[in-house]
This record gives C-alpha cells, structure tokens and sequence, in this order.
C-alpha cells in the first residue's frame, strides 16, 4: 500500500440501523478499488468485513472493522460499525476515531431506531455527518419518503446531492446534482438525467439553498437568480464547508448489492468529505496535569480505539493517529486510566477485513494497527516520551442487563471469569463483578444477545464454557420485637464434656445504620461473674457469626441489639466453644420469636425516553411495584422519569425496556435504601429457603 499524508486520508465510520447495507456498501467499496475480485456477500458468507464466526453465524457485524479502501491516489479508513444495538461500543469507538459519519439508510425500512442513535452520538461529537440510502433496488424502495423521514427528523439541512433513476426493479442509475444536465457520465454508469429533468431541477434548488450561505458569491448569483451561471467549483466548495461544520448534511443513493452509485459516492467522499489536517487535539500532560494542544505537525501521539483479543496473536490494538509520524519499529510512551509504562512495537498494519497489510509509517490522521503490546487497552493513549499528553478516554454507556454467571463444568469457574476478563479488552462494556453479600459473580452485558456471543467467543476462544442465571437478591433479616432468651448448650460423652449457658437480650437497634457493621451492637452487662468474662469474646463472635448466616432465609440479620445479661457456666466443662454454640441457639430461638421480617434493596432508577412512551414506562414501573418520584423534560423530546424499585423486579428490565421502547430509552441504577418486604413475597422466599435446607 502507497504511503499517505494526512491531506490525502479520510476517516470515516459507516453507521445505522441492523441490516440497512453498511457492510454490503463497504464491500462493493473494496471490490470497486480492486481491493477484492468479488463483491462479498453478507447473506452468503462471503464478506470479507464480517469474518468472525459469530457474524458468519448470525449474518451480522457484530465488531466494528477496518476497511482501508485505496481511491484516487486517497486512502479512505472506512470504519464498518455493527448496527444492532447491543453492540454500541462499537459505535462510541469508531466515533472516536473518525472524522466524519456517513449513516447508511435502508430506502425500504427507511429511517430506524439506530439511525436516530447513530446520528445523536456523532452530532454529541459534533462530527461532519452525511446519508446513503441504499437497496434502491429493493422492493417498496421510495427515496422520496426516505427524504422526507430524514427531514422531520433531522431538519431541513439534510440535503440530497443525487437523485436515483427509477426505483425497485427498474432503478438504474444515479444522477449528480452538482453536474450539467443531459448526458451524465460518470465512471462505468451512463443515465439520462432527461428521464428525471423536473426532479433534478427541483432537488439541484434545494440543494443550492441550503449551500449557498456557506459562499458569499454563492449567495449573491442564487438571490438574484443567476442559478444557471453557477460554476461546479464554486458549489462544490460550498458544500464542503457546510458538510465540515456540521451544518449541510448531504443525501447519496444507490444499491450497494447491484454496485449501482458506489463509485460516484466514493468520488463525492475524497472530494468533500474532511481530511484529519485541519485539528488539533487537546489533552492533559500527566506529568503536570496541565491542558495541552497537539498540533498534527507536533510529535507523535494516538489513542487506541478498539482492542482485538485473540488467544494465539494476542492483542490487535487500533490506534488513530493523532499528530506525528508513528513508526512500526519504535518505542512509545504509554498513559492508560490505571497504568504507565513504555511499549515496543511489533510492526504496523493496515486492515481490509482480516487481512493486513504491511505498513512502515502512520503518518498524522491515519488508522493503523499494531498486535502484541503488553498492557495497553482500549482508551489508553501512546505518545513521544519527550512530548507527553493523555487524551480523554473513550465514554461507553453503561451495560444494563446482570446475569449471575458460572462455568458449566465444576472447577472451571476462575477460567471461565479469566476469559471473560480477557474479554473485557475487547468490548469496555462487559462487567465483571463479585457481589460479596450474595457470593455470586455478576456479569454484565448490553442485552441478551450481547451475552449470548460473549458466550460463544470464550468458547471458541479459550475452550471454556459459562452458564447464565438470575442473580440472587442481596435481602436482609431484622426483627421488630424485643425478647429474653435463654441458649443452653450441654454435652456429657465421657471425660470433660460441653457446657455453656446465656441469657440475651434481643431487640430491634432503631437508630443503626445498616451500611456500617450492618446495624447490629453487642454488649454485656454481667454482674456478679455468672458468665466469666473470658468467655465474653465467644459469645460476641457467636453472635456476629449466626446473625451473618441469617436465620429464617439465609440473608444477614441487620439492626439488632444483642445483650448478653445472664448465663451460668461449669468450672470443668464450659469453653469458648460451648459458649459460642448457646450463643447461636440462643440468637436462632430469640429472632424467630422476636417478629422477624425480610428486608429487600430498593434502587433509584432514572429512564430517559422519548416522551411518547412515558406512559408505557410508568405503567411498567408501577407493574413492578415501583413507586414515581417524579418526572423532567430534558430536550430534544425526552423525559426522565425517576422511581423507588425493588431490586428483584429488576430482572431483565434491560430487555423490557427496549422492547417497549424500541431501543430508544436507557436507564441508570443507584442503591437507596432497605424496605420491608410485603408477607407474601417474602414467605415465598423463606419456603424455598427452607426446602433448599432440607436437601443438604
């Protein structure tokens, strides 16, 4: 591959809906550059951009990839970002390191869930964004309607720069806007724009509307009606600017499956669409935490955007260049969230699909890949050691679903969460966590299906495989009343035998913070030396180690005062043991008797939806026994609807949510509090708890 200078790239990632045509778009791309000798095919397992196994499976990207497509004397970094949404970090990725977006359009699904996401992330980016409608090919194909969707949604600076001729299976061709009328040729296409002259003429309008503040000569021959005097130069130029500043965003067409347009579009993409010469880059110096600008002329800094883990090559870490040259036999500074170190490189490569080629020099603006660096992960930044800067790291959404998580085979648990850790690398939001009150590891995920292949690739990869479940809820065990009780505990079995005796004193500790020490208090108030105070140590641990094992359901007890007041004891026989085990017989017979009750968690949870779906939202909470604190407009037609909710009615809500939403709500968690669970729910708890028992 030719060497190329910034001026000469272009970044840009290929975003939208599941199924819309990205990948198609981008194979047609690659064969049209002579990059490939075939056009791959998603549905038939040809793609050369979807070669993971689970993709081939499943006939869908499920990682983004890299597509360098060589196009007069350009080299196009065309990012191909996975549209189904349990795989957003892809997205968050690609975004990071592109410099535009194009959002590809199905012209018979029309505009979709994820093409709203994907437009509302790169705008959060402020990046140059522009659409291709696709399969016009297809049937109930309408560029029309497809026009008018993506105007009501993303206003009237959407403007299409090409017009289709025909539709369905009579479509054949593309028309230009920015050239002349009859005759129009371009590349192997030959379409008479006579066919579609009105049309042309009153989209070319609209076009020139738009464009023309961008232009002050522009403006001035469009207000007084010179439009057939304007000069191709002067409206490409216009455009460009518009498209750069987030301000125009164009509207190509074609069918990627019948390569029909691809090559126009990707002349329009050299020519309009922005090179990476015109930023520069801010960050911190860690060694001061001082805000630096790094100019691209400046040495060499990059950050890695996605991380491949594989168990023979190792890591495959993509890094945008951000300044300077990077070179494939050097040494780096590099600055992650908990790591610094230095790395030595093993070459540089540049990716169509999985094959890589072999690359000496990155220079600023330009996508690259380099494999088997030691500790740096997604995020981490690598740079000069003589010019340090750490850029802001990648933000991901938080995963919303939690899956208690196990092996499948008994003694296989610490490979299957060190694979899973592995993992981790390559997708940021995949959550692995301890829950110690439960003793269960939580794994979380995106959605179902995100798990579901996280699943299939650790047993593909490292040849283990995990069970999924529901995650125990944390509940805990208090008391409401106050009692006196005795726990005697006597053995005789020859020579010295057991025998320790207390009175307790166990009531409800109404003051006690259940966050710290869990609530509960022990003290003593012997007198007279009926319980000798050596024993006193035992009969405190007795009580903190059977009020931790619970009593009725397993769970902790919690805001319990415990005295210890009276007892008796043997000169010969009684032990620290002795004393421990009446502790627990006395602690077990007095919580039963002292009104005990189940307390559950309750969360805080915050959903952002479109304000069409609150009242499905807040039905759904209130199904779930979720008490509404309250209700903000945000903007942009979303509300946030705060609640209280039990932590056990929120299995799956991830999933529940985006069904009623189509995807288009989120939510975040935070613990609030404990309440008191309702009888019947908790004897249902404290029947299962029992049955559990009487197996062992």
């Amino acid at each position: 591959m030719k060497d190329y200078k910034s001026e000469s790239i272009r970044n840009v990632a290929f975003c939208g809906h599941g199924r819309s045509g990205k990948t198609t778009l981008l194979e047609a791309a690659l064969f049209n550059s002579g990059a490939t000798t075939r056009l791959g095919n998603v549905d038939l397992g040809t793609s050369v951009l979807d070669f993971e196994p689970e993709e081939t499976k499943r006939k869908m990207s499920i990682s983004a990839s890299l597509a360098a497509v060589e196009w007069k004397n350009f080299k196009i970094n065309a990012l191909d970002v996975p549209g189904f949404p349990d795989f957003v970090a892809e997205m968050h990725g690609a975004l990071a390191a592109a410099d535009s977006a194009v959002i590809v359009v199905s012209a018979s699904a029309g505009v979709e869930v994820e093409t709203e996401k994907a437009w509302a992330l790169a705008e959060s980016l402020n990046l140059p964004r522009a659409f291709f409608v696709t399969k016009m090919d297809r049937e109930h194909a309408d560029f029309e309607k497809v026009l008018t969707d993506l105007r009501n949604k993303f206003g009237n600076s959407v403007v299409p720069v090409q017009v289709p001729v025909g539709k369905e299976d009579s479509f054949k061709g593309v028309v230009d806007l920015l050239k002349v009328f009859s005759k129009v040729k371009a590349d192997d296409e030959q379409i008479d724009a006579a066919e579609v002259e009105d049309e042309v003429e009153e989209k070319r309008l609209e076009m020139l509307d738009t464009v023309a503040e961008f232009n002050d000569d522009l403006m001035e021959k469009y207000l007084e009606g010179d439009v057939e005097d304007l000069d191709e130069k002067e409206i490409s130029e216009a455009l460009a600017a518009g498209f750069a500043e987030a301000k125009v965003f164009p509207v190509f067409v074609g069918s990627a499956l019948k390569n029909i347009g691809v090559k126009k579009f990707l002349n329009s993409l050299v020519e309009f669409f922005p090179a990476p010469d015109s930023k520069n880059y801010t960050g911190i110096n860690p060694k001061t935490d001082e805000l630096v600008e790094r100019k691209i002329s400046e040495p060499f800094s990059g950050q890695i955007f996605k991380t491949l883990v594989d168990p023979f090559v190792g890591r495959m870490s993509y890094v945008r260049v951000f300044s300077g040259d990077m070179k494939g036999d050097a040494t780096y500074q590099l600055f992650g969230e908990n790591s610094e170190g230095q790395e030595r490189l093993s070459g540089l490569f540049t990716m169509q699909g999985k094959k890589q080629i072999p690359v000496d020099v990155a220079h600023a603006g330009d996508i690259v890949v380099t494999s088997k660096l030691a500790n740096a992960k997604t995020g981490d930044t690598l740079c000069d050691k003589a010019a340090p800067i750490k850029y802001e790291r990648i933000k991901y959404p938080e995963p919303m679903l939690a899956m208690a998580v196990t092996s499948e085979k008994k003694g296989e648990e610490d490979k299957v969460f060190g694979a899973i850790t592995r993992q981790q690398d390559e997708d940021p939001t995949i959550m692995l966590v301890k829950n110690a009150e439960t003793k269960q590891t939580i794994l979380k995920g995106v959605g179902e299906v995100h798990l579901d292949i996280l699943s299939d690739k650790i047993q593909r990869k490292f040849g283990v495989k995990m069970v999924l479940g529901e995650p125990r809820v944390a509940y805990r065990e208090t008391i409401r009343k106050n009692v006196e009780v005795q726990g005697k505990h006597k053995k005789q079995s020859g020579g010295h035998g057991q025998y320790g005796d207390v009175w307790l004193k166990i009531g409800p500790n109404k003051d006690a913070n259940p966050e710290v020490n869990n609530g509960n208090v022990w003290t003593e108030s012997i007198f007279g030396g009926s319980v000798p105070r050596q024993y006193f140590p035992a009969v405190e641990k007795g009580t903190q180690e059977t009020l931790a094992e619970g009593v009725i359901a397993g769970y902790p007890v919690v805001n319990v005062s415990v005295n210890l007041f009276d007892g008796s004891y043997h000169a010969v026989d009684s032990s620290e043991a002795a004393f421990k085990m009446a502790t627990s017989i006395a602690i077990k017979k007095g919580i039963l008797s002292a009104d005990p009750i189940l307390l559950e968690p309750i969360d805080e949870i915050t959903v952002l939806t479109p304000e069409n779906y609150m009242g499905d939202i807040i039905g759904k909470l209130n199904s779930k026994r979720g008490k509404i604190l309250g209700m903000d407009p945000k903007g942009k037609g979303m509300t946030e609807v705060k609640a209280l909710i039990p932590s056990s009615e929120l299995y799956k809500y991830a999933t529940d949510l985006r069904s009623q939403t189509q995807g288009r709500a989120s939510y975040s968690l935070k613990f609030s509090h404990y309440d008191p669970m309702p009888d019947k729910l908790a004897e249902k708890i404290i029947e299962e708890h029992k049955a559990a028992q009487a197996e062992k």
